[in-house]
């Protein structure tokens, strides 16, 4: 089941169960993408707060 959660509590490994999108309606990630450290640190650089995970 999918659950939101804020940036900061995501670990890689991770695994988005919803596509990331910006308020300008650009796809940064698309669902299905297993988080990785560096993925997470580009999407702190770009805002973002929460990510909906499986």
């Amino acid at each position: 089941m999918a659950k939101a959660i804020s940036a900061k509590a995501a670990n890689p490994g991770d695994v988005l169960a919803r596509e990331v999108i910006t308020a300008a309606g650009i796809v940064l990630l698309p669902s299905g993408v297993t988080l990785t450290r560096e993925i997470l640190d580009k999407l702190k650089q770009f805002g973002v707060y929460t990510l909906i995970i499986e």
